[in-house]
């Protein structure tokens, strides 16, 4: 089920462009972005979403909301993917996007937003042409967009929170990144399962404390390349807790786009 407004008030300070619900999604490529504010969330299935450099997936309960002009795409993942979406503009809209300080997307994970009644109740207005229906719709559009308000301090407050927990993992990584670090090591730390301790240091820094210890000893390699010079790339690796030269040019070609040596002619040559 899906309603399109051909016929948009523009002078309303939100307005519905198009709204739909158990749609099954087929794949999308814009380059160029979209001219309105736009929805997506799943409601079975899954699918994939690439902005730029980031890839999120989509799961029941989770959604995201994509600035006008932001190139953008998503797939499904296998079959069946069904979406609840809608698109908006407005006279005041890049005001509360500014007000709400999202840059090109916001994700949301949380199934306890009431995304999917109040897409209902939008498109029920609509279908029945009811009086006022696009006057209520906007004051509907502003609710949703305080929701995703509350949903924004919500989560800054509780990974400021996490941050304070977690923060002992990081600094044990700045300091033992030369050293084999398990993840034992970690629950020493903190007395709590390796499991919780991920899933708070993700919270915090968006990634696990695997990545974050990758890509500290690439900064540091990158450090002892540039002020290090009489070093060969075997000693660097040992350096910063690489046991294996293979593996440490493979990762640094990953992160760098170079190999190590390479990296260095940009300065030495």
């Amino acid at each position: 089920m899906r309603y399109s407004c051909s016929d948009k008030d523009r002078s309303l300070p939100l307005f519905i462009d198009s709204i739909g619900y158990d749609w099954p999604q087929e794949n999308v490529s814009r380059p160029d972005g979209y001219r309105y504010a736009h929805w997506l969330s799943t409601e079975s299935g899954s699918g994939i979403v690439t902005i730029g450099p980031d890839t999120i997936t989509l799961g029941p309960g989770q959604g995201i909301l994509i600035l006008p002009g932001i190139p953008h795409s998503y797939r499904a993942v296998g079959d069946g993917w069904t979406t609840a979406y809608f698109t908006f503009g407005g006279s005041l809209l890049m005001e509360v996007l500014q007000f709400l300080n999202i840059r090109e997307y916001i994700y949301v994970d949380d199934s306890s937003l009431p995304i999917n009644p109040f897409i209902l109740e939008v498109m029920q207005g609509l279908d029945e042409q009811r009086p006022y229906s696009m006057e209520i719709a906007s004051g509907q559009i502003y609710n949703f967009l305080m929701l995703l308000r509350v949903y924004i301090r919500k989560t800054r407050d509780d990974r400021d929170s996490a941050k304070q927990v977690i923060q002992p993992v990081a600094q044990y990584l700045e300091k033992n990144y030369m050293k084999e670090i398990g993840a034992s090591d970690l629950t020493e730390i903190l007395c709590y399962s390796s499991q919780y301790i991920t899933r708070l240091f993700k919270r915090v820094y968006s990634m696990t404390p695997t990545q974050y210890l990758q890509q500290l000893r690439i900064r540091k390699a990158k450090e002892l390349l540039v002020s290090r010079p009489e070093l060969s790339v075997s000693e660097i690796c040992e350096l910063t807790g690489f046991n294996d030269v293979s593996y440490f040019i493979t990762q640094f070609r990953k992160s760098e786009k170079m190999t190590p040596k390479a990296f260095r002619r940009l300065y030495y040559s």
